[in-house]
């Protein structure tokens, strides 16, 4: 009987708890932090949730401008009411607040002046101490780059989508942005004539056209100079490839082939495969769809000396284990071998075409064989009676399969996606950042006037799973505990409670 007062007191204190705004609390950094995770419209709705977020979107490093955000509004005007904000978000920022990221993702309709435009914003972001910048054309238009924009001593890391680059873009890239360390070309069109750049580390090149000049003289000097790069990617690349020079630090490469747009044969394979000879770590692909014809007894593969590990697609196993019997001649110091084989059951023409007179090896230090495929996929069995049949017994095969490794979630399973950028999977920033997903579709371009019942609505719940736990990482662990106090009506004890049945009710 005398516990009950008690019991009622703290009842009756959690109910008064349950209205408190417990996240206000948090210092502008971390809550800087948690507005980086939404988009650009949605970080200024948050001026609505009381006077502490009033002005927190003024400097917020993060700006993720996304013309998508803008789909309510008819398809005519949307790029202009995006224009809108964008030039409207710019210009009532704190003036003296610098910014980390800028993700810019733009279509061009109808107006002529939307590369101006884009320019403009990338030329405020650079001249704000821009780290990070990401631009995105969604397809149909291309859009054309300013490179006398390209001014900046602390730009880091770039990626593009969609966009042109013109002669001398590199060459101002090179001399006006000395930080640069990371560079994503996705599916841009690149008339310059060479890539040059004496700070790049990591390069990736997805699906990218290299402008085919009328004489034979220019489409030999299309060429990607780059002494400091360790890891360079290239996927697919079309038109013409580029020639790799000066690259005495590779660690890592990776190349995809396709004759899709791209005019390509053994000699082109051999010149590529030459200026990275000296990596340790290699990924070869040819997706076809022409069949690769490689004359019988032609050098097209040179001696890959300092290669340990070593991954190769289905098309290595065409024509009898054709090029899959090159690469391992030609690679003494091999210790583990990956074979990424079909990952659909129409996968079944053949890629390459060739005939060896030679067709023994030795791979001495080959430990492990790696082999991801379909479930039942009967070409692991051939796979292991060609080692077999070469007397490599002692070897220890992995077998993995493809819906595996997808519902592992892991990096690089599914790396060429055609709706995803390659980089945003390896190196986790083309891609739009985590975002929330608004339930409102409320006009809110700045200077338009909110609607009054804004402020009741309860943003921050609509945030994913994810980014709540993250929000909630940077509390002791009895103010985690304690955002439970956040919903309207505690019905079940926190522990047993799902997490979607956890989130605050009102902020």
């Amino acid at each position: 009987m005398e516990g009950r007062p008690c019991r009622r007191r703290k009842v009756t204190a959690l109910a008064h708890a349950a209205g408190m705004d417990w996240l206000s609390d948090l210092p502008d950094e971390i809550l800087h932090r948690i507005m980086c995770f939404l988009n650009a419209r949605q970080a200024v709705q948050t001026c609505v949730l009381s006077r502490r977020w009033r002005n927190l979107w003024r400097t917020v490093p993060c700006i993720n401008a996304e013309i998508k955000e803008f789909h309510f509004v008819r398809f005519q005007r949307r790029e202009m009411a995006f224009k809108r904000f964008v030039n409207r978000l710019l210009e009532l920022r704190d003036p003296i607040a610098m910014m980390h990221t800028f993700w810019l993702r733009y279509h061009k309709m109808y107006s002529t002046s939307s590369s101006a435009d884009a320019n403009t914003w990338i030329s405020h972001a650079l001249q704000k101490q821009a780290r990070v910048l990401e631009v995105v054309m969604y397809p149909c238009h291309q859009l054309v780059l300013d490179h006398s924009r390209f001014t900046s001593c602390y730009l880091r890391r770039i990626g593009f989508s969609g966009v042109r680059l013109d002669q001398g873009f590199f060459k101002q890239l090179e001399a006006g942005c000395p930080a640069l360390e990371d560079l994503l070309l996705h599916r841009c069109t690149i008339k310059d004539d060479k890539i040059s750049s004496q700070t790049l580390k990591v390069l990736t090149i997805d699906r990218t056209y290299f402008s085919i000049a009328i004489k034979a003289t220019e489409v030999q000097k299309k060429s990607i100079s780059a002494p400091s790069v360790t890891s360079p990617t290239m996927y697919t690349p079309e038109g013409v490839i580029p020639t790799l020079k000066d690259m005495p630090l590779l660690v890592t490469a990776s190349v995809t082939f396709s004759e899709f747009r791209l005019c390509f044969n053994a000699n082109d394979l051999h010149q590529c495969l030459r200026t990275i000879s000296g990596v340790t770590n290699l990924e070869v692909n040819y997706q076809g769809p022409k069949k690769l014809k490689i004359d019988n007894n032609l050098q097209w593969c040179p001696e890959f000396v300092n290669v340990v590990n070593l991954t190769l697609g289905k098309w290595c196993l065409d024509a009898n284990f054709y090029a899959l019997t090159v690469f391992l001649q030609n690679s003494p110091k091999l210790q583990k071998l990956t074979l990424k084989l079909a990952t659909c059951t129409w996968e079944i023409f053949q890629r390459i075409t060739g005939e060896l007179t030679e067709r023994s090896f030795t791979c001495e230090h080959l430990k492990i064989i790696e082999v991801i495929c379909l479930e039942n996929d009967p070409q692991v069995i051939s796979v292991k009676d060609f080692f077999a049949s070469s007397g490599i017994t002692s070897v220890q095969f992995h077998i993995k399969h493809w819906s595996q490794l997808k519902e592992d979630n892991l990096p690089g399973v599914y790396p060429h996606s055609d709706s995803v950028p390659l980089k945003s999977l390896s190196f986790g920033y083309l891609a739009a950042p985590t975002r929330a997903t608004c339930s409102t579709k409320r006009r809110c371009v700045l200077g338009s006037h909110m609607e009054d019942d804004a402020a009741g609505w309860d943003w921050l719940s609509d945030l994913p799973e994810g980014v709540l736990h993250r929000i909630m990482s940077f509390l002791s662990v009895r103010q985690a505990v304690q955002t439970c106090v956040l919903l309207a009506a505690v019905e079940q004890p926190l522990a047993h409670r799902p997490l979607h049945q956890r989130r605050c009710q009102r902020v």
